[in-house]
């Protein structure tokens, strides 16, 4: 289960994870990422604005990008599929029970109760294999 301390994370941790993280590989080195990070009252405003639209059945944003093709293959079709089971199952959540999935769905959007959440962006101008660091493959 993801759960974190409510401890605050240093920003000397912060800094010195982000700056091992800059030289991770990427398509010919060009790093093509900007992070950023949100700890204390930016955060906690976030996580609250967050968690509101979802308790109040806001519709969510319009998709930039699939996050999964419309039919996914096997064996990831599976993989998934048994990832909710195994998730909603150790939560005690059944899979009939949306009021739960939804309250469960509101973690994710409380970053688990993280005290810090990392944001990641890359140019929309860029491929795959930047967004990725290799090559993908068919």
């Amino acid at each position: 289960m993801r759960g974190f301390k409510d401890e605050p994370v240093s920003r000397e941790v912060l800094e010195r994870v982000l700056s091992a993280a800059a030289w991770a590989p990427s398509g010919s080195n060009i790093q093509p990422w900007n992070t950023y990070v949100l700890t204390g009252a930016p955060l906690a405003e976030l996580k609250t604005y967050a968690v509101e639209r979802v308790a109040h059945g806001d519709p969510w944003d319009e998709r930039q990008y699939e996050m999964y093709p419309p039919s996914l293959k096997s064996p990831y079709a599976e993989r998934r599929s048994a990832f909710g089971q195994e998730r909603y199952s150790a939560l005690g959540i059944a899979r009939e029970d949306w009021e739960a999935r939804q309250r469960a769905a509101i973690a994710n959007w409380n970053c688990f109760g993280a005290p810090a959440a990392l944001f990641c962006y890359i140019d929309r101008d860029l491929g795959r294999p930047q967004w990725t660091g290799r090559q993908v493959c068919d």
